[in-house]
């Protein structure tokens, strides 16, 4: 029987986080973010922190319906009214994952390549 060899390992976790935006915090939402960690071709560990996904958006303290459609007629009703949702989101979440969130899944990814990947 063949032997399979691995040359190589990407680890990929997901963070959640709570933020609130707007005038006295109007609305809140989950944020989730997906962190990439991999192994550069100078050995070093590489990282890449993207947006994924917002749910559990709150206005006013009243639940938005989840889902694509739902969120976006959120977004353009509150477009209608000069607030632009999108761009508070992603000031919000400048910063939200964190250096530590990222060294705690470096960690994670090194003791993964123990198994010398």
């Amino acid at each position: 029987m063949k032997e399979s060899r691995y040359n190589d390992a990407v680890l990929m976790v997901n963070v959640k986080n709570q933020i609130t935006v707007g005038n006295n915090d109007a609305i809140e939402a989950t944020v989730e973010h997906q962190i990439c960690t991999y192994r550069k071709k100078d050995g070093s560990i590489g990282t890449d922190v993207d947006f994924m996904d917002i749910h559990s958006v709150k206005f006013l303290g009243m639940p938005i319906e989840e889902g694509y459609t739902a969120y976006s007629e959120f977004v353009a009703k509150m477009t209608d009214l000069g607030l632009n949702v999108e761009e508070l989101v992603q000031e919000a979440c400048v910063g939200v994952v964190t250096n530590n969130d990222i060294g705690q899944v470096k960690s994670m990814f090194s003791k993964m390549n123990q198994f010398n990947f």
